[in-house]
């Protein structure tokens, strides 16, 4: 998969993509990490390649070139609509989990249960949007969107139970005070999460 390398001043950055079908995953960090991954689905194979041609074309006018590596893939860190679920952090290698059996379960069981997704909406105007958040392990895995759309999705390996923990706390206070309010997910299960551990 294509691997391009950006190495400036202090600066020294990798990013990935894989397109396969419908979908492509990015993954982006600093070079010698394992980075950070999202993935983005669309309509079409059409509308994938499209988007995917356009992101390599950024990529490749701000200065980076090809590395011709290999790897897992990620998301553009420039490319996010919802860049407040993305914010960097430092990164142990990503791992992937066992998926996990449980269904969704009612917001008190999922607050005491962080390893079940919770699912936040939010609507004002035009803007109507979701959210979504659950801990797998070490890492913070999450889901936002468009409502009606399955969204895109990131997993944050933090590098221990603990750090995923504050994490996760962090991004529901966030989320609950810019307006957010839980939910009970629409037919959620954690199928949503399955692409990212490829």
């Amino acid at each position: 998969m294509p691997r391009y390398e950006f190495s400036e001043g202090t600066s020294n950055k990798f990013w990935e993509i894989n397109l396969s079908g419908k979908s492509f995953t990015t993954t982006y960090g600093k070079i010698g990490t394992s980075g950070q991954t999202t993935i983005k689905q669309f309509k079409s194979d059409a509308d994938a390649k499209k988007e995917y041609d356009k992101l390599i074309a950024e990529k490749v006018k701000k200065g980076y070139e090809p590395a011709g590596g290999g790897g897992r893939s990620a998301a553009d860190d420039d490319d996010d609509d919802d860049a407040d679920d993305d914010k960097p952090v430092k990164k142990a290698a990503v791992k992937a989990a066992p998926k996990a059996a449980a269904k969704a379960a009612p917001k008190a069981a999922a607050a005491a249960d962080k390893s079940t997704p919770r699912y936040f909406e939010f609507s004002e105007g035009t803007s109507n949007k979701f959210w979504e958040v659950r801990l797998d392990g070490e890492s913070v895995r999450t889901r936002y969107g468009k409502i009606g759309t399955s969204g895109q999705q990131t997993l944050k390996d933090l590098g221990s139970s603990e750090k995923a923990n504050k994490e996760y706390d962090k991004l529901v206070a966030e989320k609950t005070k810019k307006g957010y309010e839980e939910k009970d997910a629409p037919g959620a299960d954690d199928d949503h999460y399955d692409e990212i551990e490829e």
